[in-house]
């Protein structure tokens, strides 16, 4: 879950009712979807593993993709904390650094539930710009010139707990141009040798803009909860509830639990699921719901059922 968009009253179950009989109120939450990459990233570790080509020439910059990805992912899911572990990886010839084998292990290397790993990147020819006064000093003893040079990266995806249990494999391209303040008189061919050791912001940005695919798609969505209007536990679970105190909410309802009346325990067991569904636990959430079920069946656990199996597709 990210943030709450709106929050209403849906008053008495039926018309007349009296204070011992179920109320109900619904909130909008916004929630988690799957990323446009298909995969749902929520409430799961990840780590971000590079190649690193013998030659080292691409180093820097792939050093930077897999930072620039590591910390747009640390954003989105982990509220700008530090949890994402970038690591670095030497290749080696012939390596299949796309099979499962290899995602599996860096899976179990990094104690992470998903791993996304960037290969070295191909780079085309590097061209310069004409150049110019970078306005720096004067004109005849500081220029700017432009490099530019075409690239393309793949990044292989495993997540260890998608039911899919694949590799899923993403290319990309672009053009990288990339500023480069020199003297006048450095001759054009020693630019270009300078030009690897100063790709890190544009490597940087590659990998920020490589995460899209994989940033959260927020929807928002009703819940019900059911309540019996009596000064009790009904109250305060209620109220933890409509606050987003999930946990102060189930220790509420958990304590209505012993009683002989099946319609109220039915109640609370329901309530119960759907605050362990909005706590990301769908297997207990379902135990709570056939808890239900088998006291009372509850017509609103139909659509909580619905939304688990959607989760765990």
């Amino acid at each position: 879950m990210r943030r709450f968009s709106g929050i209403f009253l849906l008053g008495l179950l039926a018309c007349g009712l009296s204070s011992c009989d179920p109320q109900a109120f619904t909130m909008n939450i916004e929630m988690r979807q799957k990323s446009t990459s298909g995969l749902d990233l929520g409430r799961k570790t990840m780590a971000v593993v590079y190649l690193e080509s013998p030659s080292g020439v691409d180093s820097v910059f792939n050093a930077s993709v897999a930072n620039g990805f590591a910390e747009a992912l640390e954003r989105d899911y982990f509220a700008g904390n530090t949890e994402v572990g970038v690591f670095r990886m030497p290749k080696r010839e012939k390596a299949d650094y796309s099979s499962k084998d290899t995602l599996v292990n860096l899976v179990m290397d990094t104690g992470s539930d998903v791993v996304f790993l960037f290969d070295t990147p191909k780079f085309g020819q590097v061209s310069l710009s004409p150049r110019e006064s970078s306005g720096i000093a004067a004109a005849d003893s500081s220029q700017l010139v432009y490099a530019s040079f075409p690239y393309s990266i793949n990044l292989y995806v495993y997540d260890s707990m998608d039911k899919a249990d694949t590799v899923r494999v993403f290319s990309g391209s672009s053009t990288a141009r990339q500023p480069i303040v020199t003297g006048a008189a450095v001759p054009d061919r020693e630019l270009l040798g300078k030009v690897w050791g100063q790709v890190e912001s544009q490597g940087f940005k590659t990998g920020e803009f490589s995460s899209r695919k994989f940033m959260s798609v927020w929807k928002e969505e009703p819940f019900t909860f059911i309540y019996y209007d009596t000064p009790s536990a009904w109250n305060d679970g209620a109220q933890a509830a409509y606050e987003y105190r999930w946990k102060d909410a189930i220790d509420s309802w958990m304590k209505l639990l012993d009683t002989t009346n099946m319609s109220k325990r039915s109640c609370a067991e329901f309530n119960i699921a759907q605050a362990c569904y909005l706590l990301g636990d769908y297997d207990l959430a379902s135990k709570w719901l056939d808890a239900s079920d088998r006291d009372m069946p509850i017509s609103l656990t139909k659509t909580v059922r619905q939304r688990i199996k959607a989760k765990q597709k």
